[in-house]
């Protein structure tokens, strides 16, 4: 894939991740404006928390697996076995999650229970996991569906199925909720799960038939492909451990407190969702097959640049958040049923969920080219150090901080596991200079920290805290501009190389000029 194609796969997958990211704020303001931080909407984030790491699972292992696995074998033998290779291993998926999907619709009680939630909220946590047992199902169908059209690089369709789930949610909500109250949320989420599968499924026909691909239950290799998933699956389960955890935790707190959490979960991470997977979308495909071709400098390269891009990204982003986190909440979720018992509920995890932004950033870049590099087992292994070190955070954050500790010990293991997955890179990848990395890092980061020493002098000169939505707006938004300038000028300064690197990524992706 060409810089061109690249960038203008990247601008795909950002208009419908922009576009998904607004609905699923929207779908948040919804359900914070019907119900409110309430027990009813902690029964329904802890319903769909399963629902979403089915997915979650499923889309990380198929999509970490299938492509280097089409790539690896397209080159050895051809493109006939990598098509029937991935055929056979999608069947048996879809199987798998039929008959989970049935089991869970049938005896909900043993996972509502695991929340270990009151009566009143783990029976209602019971009847919407019932509801939306069908939606595991069909988004583990379409993310079967993504996996193999991105390996195709057809983004579009894959894209845009946040934008239907999102949707199907607040439908189901307006529609019912005056009617069945939070059953209707449920309900929407079987809907949207069911529109992302129409909507992909006219694209993955067509794929099937240009491929001339036939169904198939077994291969020479798919046993072996069978072992390699067992630890990129294990450490997708043990990256959903710690959300679990969190909701667990929080449950012991006040009614509300679980919804609070996932409000600010949801905020904090809208940059990842807006910025990181559109870059990293297009990008996982092209280093999966340089480094099947043994290219090694050349995915190294593609490395480097896109990391100083998501430095350059990421950590303006990750200070001026957790500094203006107070006016963000109230900004998102200050309507309805949410007041400000709610918005200082919601800010204080909010600070520190942003403060992850830029390991986050970094994490997701190093997981997916050492999984291109077959490290799946390294991955595992590192994960589980994270898991276990945010656990122990958790416990010892909770009583004294509550619902921001539980936020504080995941930012805390973002951080961890970036640290980790760094050395494991420089260990398989000998070529690749972590003082230059770090060096180039640094710059960026030096700038951000000047922005956000700006974001704070700002804040004592113009304070919007204290006033409503409407009146903060203004003052907000010129604190903001004011922030962007500094950090522009500090770059300039500080860390030439990467902006201008930057500027050359936005021209190439709006087609006015970088390499193709």
């Amino acid at each position: 894939m060409t810089a061109g194609r690249l960038a203008r796969a990247a601008a795909i997958v950002a208009l419908f991740g922009l576009v998904s990211r607004l609905l699923g704020f929207a779908r948040e303001l919804v359900l914070a404006a019907a119900f409110g931080a309430s027990a009813a909407t902690d029964a329904f984030v802890n319903s769909l928390l399963i629902v979403n790491s089915v997915a979650a699972v499923l889309l990380y292992t198929l999509v970490t697996l299938i492509i280097p696995t089409f790539q690896r074998e397209r080159a050895q033998e051809g493109n006939d076995s990598a098509w029937a290779l991935v055929v056979a291993l999608a069947f048996w998926t879809g199987a798998a999650l039929v008959v989970t999907a049935s089991l869970i619709a049938l005896a909900p009680e043993p996972v509502a229970a695991i929340f270990n939630l009151d009566a009143e909220r783990e029976a209602r946590t019971a009847e919407l996991i019932r509801i939306m047992a069908p939606a595991l199902a069909l988004q583990g169908f379409s993310a079967i569906f993504t996996a193999m059209l991105q390996i195709h690089g057809r983004f579009a369709g894959p894209a845009a199925v946040g934008v239907a789930f999102n949707f199907g949610i607040i439908v189901g909500v307006v529609a019912g909720q005056g009617a069945i109250g939070i059953e209707a949320a449920g309900w929407g989420v079987t809907v949207g799960a069911a529109l992302q599968v129409l909507l992909q499924l006219p694209q993955f026909w067509r794929l099937l038939r240009e491929a001339r691909a036939a169904p198939r239950l077994t291969h020479p290799r798919l046993g072996a492909v069978g072992l390699l998933a067992l630890p990129v699956m294990g450490a997708s389960v043990l990256q959903q451990v710690n959300s679990f955890t969190d909701k667990v935790f929080a449950s012991t707190l006040e009614a509300g407190r679980v919804s609070a959490l996932a409000f600010a979960s949801a905020l904090g991470q809208a940059p990842r969702v807006a910025l990181l997977l559109p870059l990293l979308t297009p990008l996982f495909p092209l280093i999966a097959k340089l480094v099947s071709e043994d290219r090694e400098a050349d995915a190294l390269r593609a490395f480097r640049r896109v990391a100083g891009l998501l430095g350059l990204l990421s950590i303006p982003l990750m200070l001026v958040m957790s500094v203006y986190s107070e006016e963000l909440a109230q900004l998102a979720f200050k309507r309805g049923r949410c007041g400000d018992e709610c918005v200082d509920q919601i800010s204080p995890p909010l600070t520190f969920y942003a403060l992850a932004l830029w390991p986050a950033f970094g994490s997701l870049l190093l997981n997916r080219t050492l999984s291109a590099a077959n490290r799946q087992r390294d991955i595992l292994w590192t994960t589980m150090a994270t898991v276990g070190a945010t656990i122990a955070l958790d416990i010892a954050l909770l009583g004294p901080m509550e619902q921001a500790g539980l936020a504080l010990a995941s930012t805390l293991g973002v951080y961890l596991n970036a640290v980790l997955l760094l050395w494991l890179m420089r260990r398989h990848f000998p070529a690749l200079s972590l003082p230059e990395l770090m060096s180039r890092q640094a710059r960026v980061l030096a700038a951000g920290v000047i922005t956000g020493a700006t974001a704070l002098v700002m804040d004592l000169l113009v304070p919007t805290r204290d006033l409503a939505t409407l009146e903060m707006l203004p003052g907000l938004l010129g604190k903001l501009a004011v922030c962007a300038v500094v950090f522009v000028a500090a770059a300039r300064l500080l860390a030439r190389p990467e902006l201008a690197e930057g500027l050359r990524s936005v021209r190439a992706l709006t087609g006015r000029g970088g390499p193709r």
